[in-house]
């Protein structure tokens, strides 16, 4: 990611003991976001609990945003809201190499040099967004619609009809099997 910015600095030495709530709000293009079907319509909010314990560092996020697109099923525009979630354990201290190696791979944990006086959060929020994203935005109106055809099948009363066999599959219909008998 480029330069780190201020918005997103997590200041590790000004957080008390305890609890604290710290709020972020960065563009998607301050996150990198981009996405082929869809544009952030608004500003990518994150509400973090910070709990720090001496040196420990226990941040819980909520990470908020808008999404807007075209519907994949009727491809009218469509519009809806992402909430992600992201946790994190921030230990400043010295580790061994194996300490590390293992921090890394849980990926919950973060151990850095005790002297980090600050956290970018862009890495975890943008993480948290990408993770949530659905792959296509459905209009709220689609459910209930037939997926071929659109038709509004929520009203529809269920007939005696079957249902229209897909032609490519007709075939299958005219396969005979035989019965065999099961040897005891």
């Amino acid at each position: 990611m480029a330069e780190a910015s201020a918005k997103a600095l997590l200041a590790l030495d000004d957080l008390a003991e305890g609890h604290n709530d710290v709020t972020v709000e960065l563009s998607a293009e301050e996150l990198e976001l981009e996405d082929e079907f869809f544009v952030f319509r608004s500003m990518v909010t994150a509400a973090v609990a910070v709990r720090r314990s001496m040196d420990n560092f226990n941040l819980d996020g909520v990470v908020r945003c808008q999404i807007s697109g075209d519907c994949y099923r009727c491809l009218k525009p469509a519009q809806q809201d992402v909430e992600a979630r992201f946790r994190l354990l921030v230990q400043r201290r010295q580790a061994s190499p194996e300490e590390l190696e293992s921090a890394e791979e849980d990926g919950y944990i973060e151990i850095v040099d005790p002297g980090m006086r600050q956290l970018d959060l862009r890495e975890y929020i943008r993480e948290a967004v990408i993770l949530d994203l659905p792959v296509r935005i459905p209009t709220p109106d689609t459910e209930g619609r037939c997926p071929q055809c659109g038709e509004d099948l929520a009203g529809e009363v269920a007939s005696g009809e079957e249902k229209a066999v897909d032609p490519r599959w007709a075939a299958l219909g005219k396969i005979e099997f035989s019965q065999t008998e099961e040897s005891t």
